[in-house]
């Protein structure tokens, strides 16, 4: 038996299930409705990824992709231009406002993490979050139109 402890103040969304078909899911500080859009994303997600192919309990797990591990490694930053290459190799416009779940706008604050992570914020407040963090945990992230909100 292996146990393993979750720190529910380091993640805002948890979702665990046993292979007995035990389902928990926990969303301390986290709107139910955002934690909703997120897991709706989510199962979009895992659809368009599955493909036509049929499901067998002895096949080799899929691989997975785009984690904010996999974006944050191996990133550049080049801040003169305001564009962040994530560890996928896709390029963030930086200079733009990012739309979210829970119809969060969030932007570029110049800083960056020791990695050169860009650190991102959201509204009036002054919590900063780097942009693999704001992937995870409220993604897609998508260019919008507008003042910041």
């Amino acid at each position: 038996m292996r146990i393993q402890l979750i720190d529910h103040a380091e993640h805002a969304l948890v979702v665990t299930l046993t292979r007995e078909g035990r389902l928990t899911v926990a969303y301390p500080g986290f709107c139910g409705a955002a934690a909703a859009e997120v897991l709706r994303d989510v199962a979009d997600r895992l659809i368009e990824a599955h493909g036509p192919a049929v499901c067998h309990p002895d096949a080799e797990p899929e691989p997975q992709h785009d984690s904010a591990e996999t974006l944050g490694q191996g990133g550049s930053l080049d801040a003169d231009r305001a564009v962040w290459t994530d560890g996928t190799g896709h390029a963030w416009d930086l200079s733009v406002t990012w739309g979210s779940a829970g119809n969060l706008r969030w932007w570029w604050t110049g800083g960056h993490t020791e990695a050169g992570v860009p650190l991102m914020r959201t509204g009036d407040g002054t919590d900063e979050q780097p942009l693999d963090l704001v992937w995870a945990l409220y993604g897609p992230l998508f260019p919008t139109a507008g003042d910041r909100a």
